[in-house]
């Protein structure tokens, strides 16, 4: 019942070379004497020592000298040396009772007690110790263990230390292990420098203060070691509470792959090396074997430069339930509560923070329950490293809620939450979010995992609440999936923020948005954008919309700052109206069939703005008025659709298209084919252009087979410089056209008014073209058209029109006109040539005059053969007609007051043709003079070297 080792006494199993075993147990075992276990060399060699009992007391004078030392009583106190303990005698342990039949001895009600000095000692000495209890083990008072290796195992209740564990000498070889089979909670210091920590708990860990206190500042409670705690009870819990961890060599790991573990982390913690704690479940567990959540309750992590902390909470298994039903409200997530709703980050130079988190697959698709990720408190960060969210799913896992309202990261910080979730949406900001991330980086992302082939069906970030956004740099949104975020979002001078929706494994991912306003840089990103509300880009704020296919703007689009709006392939369109008093150019480039549209008025004050569109057959449609300040406008597609009835002018105050609010501003539409569903005005530019895009042919306006009755018109409304032009190719107007100036002076002195130049290789006219002043007409390597019942008319000025052939069928006419022609040129029976009041001069190198030309003088000019059909009339009012060719038939009329007929070679005038020089003198000249028709003047003269017909030719 009863062994004791007097001080003095000695048991020696020491050997030359190896150690012996020596075992000292009893009920109650008294050990104050020596037990020498040696080898020959006491570290590698020595023998094992082993003390035992329920009652175990080991005093300082007793040295034990062995390579391994196991103490195993029920209950174990490591005390300090008490000067109180000088006799272990049986009084001592036993106080009570006179050791009679009627007054037996009894025990004390003190439980079996070590002493650390002994301990101490002894680890310096014979370097390994195992001190086991079957109940509970603990430490009260300090122990060093130098370079020893202590062992502490409680196989029931637990261990429990109150002092401080260290390990002076410091190189390294120092090892404490604890084990036990139910919790262990650590109050005090371990310092083992670069010594290792093993701890086996089949309960809970804890390193917090004693009896639960908080008030114990983190500096004041120090874990330094390298090595392991694992965790392998089910339904326990790891703690921490105001301590610092410095994780030495290959790091402290705190692990474990239990499903029902709750982690509660509190207060200020501090971490130095590399502490990782990991509960990474069994993939065989069923869905509710993993349900425990854990709980961040730290007020400050903090981590030293080149630091790296990690918390894994990862469930690995894809096994679902249903939790409708159930009063079950915990999914194996992690609730960030922080401490006074303030969660801190300061994070060192070069250090990490890393949650991976990955919770359970249960859902609750009936009945809301909270998402298994909450953050509840602030976020604040400062520092110069990274802080690092990474949250998976399967497929069915629901992810994260934002319940703060405030994330402020400071100092260069790197600071990202991304997820990876499929069966729910990743974020769900639940509040007004304020993100200010100055100097400092933050991002909030739904981003790709390893199931190559799964998009994500579910937002990234979804929210009806609004977020402004102070500074830094800032990402929102997702790759591979889209985002809502229909409040307000605000980003302020100073912020740089890309909002992100790209297509992955999945397509058609859309950025929805609500009122945008910008004071700092706004990208978006990915595949498509639409904004539902207003656009707002102020003074010195950037906005790029660079999506991959379409942005869709519902609201107005205000543009006081720099706007580029570039879509690598699709569209934009928007519905509202843009005002821009910045920079603005919008780039499309249309897939399948798809059309910029541009529905609202825009009006800029600003500089250039440019709207083109890149890809072939792409249609961009204009529905609003457009007003220029000044600068250059510029509208560029293969195809411009003109869907109501607009005006595109200069000058944007109350309508001004003045020349003096106009000076500066110039309008280029470059397209293939201008389409005129309704009118289009082009009003009080300096120079307007309608040009053919890309060297091709242009076409305005649409074939009608309606006479034209319902034939749409572009006006030129008092600009400088009215051009319509294919360079080097063909130009075809189906539409009517017509320069005018609206202000009706009386004297029409207005600069702007210089009247229409059409030029391009060959041009048809299918309308009519009509000017207030000039109109110029030129094809010079090829072929102006008219056609039937068009009309070509300068009001009053002059009609110039020049080309290498000519087909006319429709009416010229002006003040003055002229027809030249390098090549051939025919006036059709329906044709009209007219100067209202001056000349009419129709130039070619073959003529052939079908229709009727008329002026105050006429003159017809061909370098070789002249013709006039049956149905021609020539016609000078009141002045001359001259008809200058090589040769030259007359079928039809030829009517003024003096005509003059030359050719260098053959005249002949057909039967029933009729010359008449009204009132004046009918001179004829020819080498060859065949006269059949009628000629008459009041004066007539015939110089011809041979004359001959059956006309008549007479002086009237």
């Amino acid at each position: 019942k009863k062994t004791t080792l007097e001080k003095g006494s000695t048991i020696n199993v020491s050997g030359k070379e190896k150690g012996g075993r020596a075992i000292v147990w009893g009920d109650i075992a008294l050990i104050n004497g020596d037990i020498n276990a040696q080898g020959s060399d006491i570290a590698e060699t020595g023998g094992f020592v082993e003390t035992s009992g329920h009652r175990l007391s080991i005093d300082n004078n007793a040295i034990v000298k062995t390579k391994e030392w196991l103490l195993d009583p029920d209950n174990v106190t490591i005390e300090a040396s008490d000067t109180s303990r000088t006799n272990t005698g049986i009084d001592t342990e036993f106080p009570t009772g006179e050791g009679t039949t009627s007054s037996p001895k009894k025990n004390s009600d003190t439980i079996t007690t070590l002493t650390n000095e002994t301990i101490s000692s002894f680890l310096q000495n014979a370097k390994v110790m195992n001190i086991t209890a079957k109940r509970k083990l603990t430490v009260n008072s300090d122990i060093d263990l130098h370079n020893g290796n202590l062992t502490l195992y409680a196989q029931q209740e637990g261990v429990k230390i109150n002092a401080n564990i260290t390990s002076t000498d410091g190189n390294g070889n120092s090892k404490l292990n604890i084990h036990s089979g139910g919790w262990v909670d650590i109050h005090g210091n371990i310092s083992l420098g670069t010594g290792f920590l093993n701890i086996t708990s089949g309960g809970s860990v804890a390193f917090e203060g004693k009896n639960g206190h908080k008030d114990r500042a983190a500096s004041n409670a120090q874990i330094t070691a390298q090595g392991t705690i694992t965790l392998t009870g089910e339904r326990t819990q790891f703690r921490l509470n105001n301590v610092s961890l410095n994780g030495t060599g290959g790091g402290l790991n705190i692990i474990s792959a239990v499903g029902n573990l709750s982690h509660k982390l509190d207060g200020e913690i501090n971490v130095s090396g590399n502490v990782t704690i990991n509960q990474t479940t069994s993939s065989r567990l069923s869905s509710w074997q993993s349900a425990h959540s854990s709980y961040w309750n730290v007020s400050t992590l903090t981590l030293s430069d080149n630091a790296k902390f990690t918390f894994i909470k990862y469930v690995n298994t894809n096994k679902s339930s249903d939790l409708s039903n159930s009063r079950e409200t915990n999914f194996a997530g992690v609730k960030f509560y922080g401490d006074g709703s303030q969660m801190k980050f300061n994070v060192g130079n070069g250090a990490k923070v890393e949650f991976k988190l990955k919770p359970n697959e249960n859902t609750s698709r009936n009945k809301p329950k909270p998402l298994p990720i909450q953050f509840f408190s602030n976020i604040s960060a400062t520092g110069g490293g990274t802080v690092f969210f990474d949250i998976y799913a399967n497929f069915r896992a629901r992810s994260a809620e934002l319940n703060m309202s405030l994330i402020n990261i400071s100092k260069g910080v790197n600071f990202s939450m991304h997820s990876h979730v499929r069966g729910d949406n990743a974020f769900e900001i639940k509040k007004d979010l304020t993100i200010n991330a100055t100097d400092s980086q933050f991002n909030l992302e739904q981003t790709l995992d390893s199931y190559s082939g799964s998009g994500f069906s579910r937002n990234a970030i979804n929210s009806t609440n609004n977020i402004t956004i102070l500074g830094g740099n800032v990402t929102l949104g997702g790759r591979d999936s889209s985002s809502s975020i229909t409040g307000t979002i605000n980003i302020t001078s100073g912020a740089n923020v890309t909002l992100q929706a790209k297509n992955g494994n999945g397509a058609d991912k859309k950025l929805t948005l609500g009122n945008v306003l910008v004071d700092g840089k706004l990208n978006l990103t990915g595949a498509s954008a639409d904004i539902t509300g207003d656009l707002t880009v102020n003074s010195s704020a950037t906005f790029n919309g660079t999506t991959d296919n379409n942005l869709n703007i519902t609201g107005a689009f205000t543009n006081n700052g720099t706007a580029d709006i570039n879509i690598k392939q699709g569209v934009v369109n928007i519905q509202g109206d843009i005002t821009n008093k910045g920079g603005l150019n919008i780039t499309t480039n249309a897939q399948n069939n798809q059309k910029t549209i541009i529905n609202g008025d825009i009006t800029n004050e600003g500089r250039d703005l440019n709207i083109k569109d890149n890809k072939a057959n792409a249609e961009i449609q204009i529905g609003g008025n457009i007003s220029q300040k000044e600068g250059n406008l510029t509208i560029s597609s293969d195809k411009v659709n003109i869907t109501k009835q607009i005006t595109i002018k200069a000058g944007v105050d109350g309508g001004d298209s003045s020349p003096s609010a106009t000076n500066n501003a110039n309008l280029t539409i470059k397209t293939k084919e201008l389409k005129l569903t309704e009118d289009l005005s082009i009003s009080g530019f300096n120079k307007a252009e309608i040009t053919a895009k890309d060297n091709n042919d242009l076409i305005i306006g649409e074939t009608s087979d309606d006479s034209n009755a319902n034939a749409k018109k572009v006006t030129f409304d008092k600009v400088k410089d009215s051009k319509i032009s294919a360079n080097g190719h063909n130009v075809t107007l189906n539409s009517k056209v017509e320069t005018s100036n609206s202000d009706s002076s009386a004297d029409d002195s207005n600069d702007n008014n210089t009247g229409l130049t059409i030029s391009a290789k060959d041009v048809t006219v299918n309308n009519d073209v009509t000017s207030h002043k000039t109109i110029n007409i030129s094809a010079t390597t090829g072929n102006v058209t008219t056609k039937e019942s068009t009309t070509i008319n300068a009001a009053t000025g002059s009609v110039e029109v020049t080309a290498k052939t000519g087909d006319i069928s429709g009416t010229i006419s002006g003040n003055t006109v002229n027809v030249t022609a390098t090549n051939s040129l025919i006036t059709q029976s329906s044709s009209k040539i007219e100067a209202k009041k001056g000349e009419a001069n129709v130039t070619s190198a073959t003529g052939t005059i079908g229709g009727t030309i008329s002026g105050n003088t006429v003159s017809v000019t061909a370098t070789d053969s002249l013709t006039t059909q049956a149905s021609s009339s020539i016609t000078s009012s009141n002045g001359q007609t001259t008809l200058t060719a090589k040769n030259g038939s007359i079928a039809g009329s030829i009517d003024a007051a003096n005509v003059t007929l030359n050719t260098t070679g053959t005249l002949t005038t057909v039967a029933g043709s009729n010359i008449k020089a009204t009132s004046g003198t009918l001179a004829i000249n020819a080498k060859d003079a065949k006269l059949d028709g009628t000629a008459s003047g009041d004066r007539t003269v015939v110089n011809a070297t041979n004359a001959s017909g059956s006309g008549s030719v007479s002086c009237e």
